[in-house]
């Protein structure tokens, strides 16, 4: 999980994304992104930690895949779910590849993947989508 967690920092650094990783938070701190000054924030503490690789890249994708009328919403506290929904799909877009590179196509389980990185069931269908658009 740690090669995962410094891929994505990687990523984001190759990106222009500034990104704080800090032990300083409670367990129940939510990570955020700050689309103006393209930086992320990620709780070190936050549990399930196997999560972490998922928010990492879900803050991300909300850097990545932002315009001017994005960078506005996202300092509220109530983003529309259109930009949450965008981000998980490109959270989950950017987490394929550490999972399923060093499989063969029959050994690619979406339950397997969803449990690795602690993906919530309600986006189940996604992930569903987005392998079999990665293996096709």
């Amino acid at each position: 999980m740690h090669e995962i967690i410094n891929s994505l920092f990687n990523y984001a650094l190759d990106n222009d994304i500034a990104v704080e990783y800090t032990d300083k938070l409670h367990q129940n701190t939510q990570s955020f992104a700050d689309v103006r000054s393209r930086s992320i924030v990620i709780n070190a503490n936050w549990q399930p930690r196997k999560q972490l690789p998922f928010i990492i890249a879900h803050e991300i994708s909300h850097i990545m895949q932002c315009d001017q009328d994005d960078a506005i919403l996202s300092f509220t506290t109530l983003l529309s779910p259109k930009y949450e929904q965008k981000a998980n799909v490109n959270a989950i877009k950017l987490l394929i590849p550490f999972y399923a590179d060093n499989k063969e196509i029959d050994q690619i389980n979406l339950e397997e993947f969803m449990e690795l990185f602690a993906i919530p069931d309600s986006l189940r269908d996604v992930c569903f989508t987005e392998i079999k658009d990665y293996i096709d």
